[in-house]
């Protein structure tokens, strides 16, 4: 059983979804009721465009266009691979190793100042293998017409646009049926703050499982970037 600094067992929460589900919506929730969180998107928006390594790692194989005055444009690197599976698979490469390095040592930064619960928040823990890293993964849920819709008014393309993104990820059913718990999110805010509650209460009531840490690996992927 892995401890932290002060000898305290802890969890390490995978949240994660489908396009439109409202993964970042019960991260949200979870902050609100103490519990760090991590968002994957977030560090790699940080890493790419901050990170020198990864910075010329995207310029060399998309071109430069995707960085507009020394800017990320998110838009136009969207449009180059999310109808190209190829293309995503090469710039997952890039990009997704180093952000979970860094999502596993900020958790780990974390549990060693104490907290009992962290969340790692990232779209693609089952696509990427990783779900090992977790005692337990939370999966977001919605009908799938409500998270495409919910999608494309959120991003301003179609539904036709976010049904392609979406065939690019592992199928909704699939990552339910692998989940430790799911959270349904078919209906209002408030209908999802009080289910988010009850998993709140429910992992704080759970132990740690044994699970594959590996942080001084995490640290080497660092320190590789």
């Amino acid at each position: 059983m892995q401890k932290n600094q002060g000898d305290g067992e802890y969890l390490l929460i995978g949240l994660t979804g489908s396009i439109g589900a409202g993964k970042s919506q019960v991260a949200d929730l979870f902050r609100k009721a103490g519990i760090p969180v991590l968002s994957a998107d977030a560090i790699a928006k940080e890493l790419m465009q901050n990170d020198p390594s990864m910075k010329d790692a995207i310029l060399r194989e998309f071109g430069k266009s995707v960085y507009s005055d020394g800017r990320l444009d998110r838009k136009r690197l969207a449009e180059l691979v999310f109808n190209d599976r190829e293309r995503l698979q090469k710039l997952s490469e890039i990009v997704h190793p180093r952000t979970i390095a860094e999502q596993g040592i900020r958790a780990k930064e974390v549990i060693d100042n104490g907290a009992s619960i962290v969340v790692c928040e990232a779209a693609l823990i089952y696509e990427s293998g990783g779900e090992e890293r977790f005692d337990y993964i939370v999966v977001v849920d919605a009908d799938v017409d409500l998270r495409f819709r919910r999608a494309a008014e959120r991003d301003g393309v179609d539904v036709e646009e976010i049904r392609k993104r979406d065939a690019m990820q592992i199928p909704a059913e699939e990552k339910v049926r692998r989940a430790d718990v799911v959270i349904k999110n078919n209906g209002n805010l408030e209908e999802l703050q009080t289910n988010t509650e009850l998993i709140v209460n429910l992992l704080q009531a759970l132990p740690p499982r044994e699970r594959l840490d590996g942080w001084e690996e995490i640290e080497g992927m660092r320190n590789e970037g």
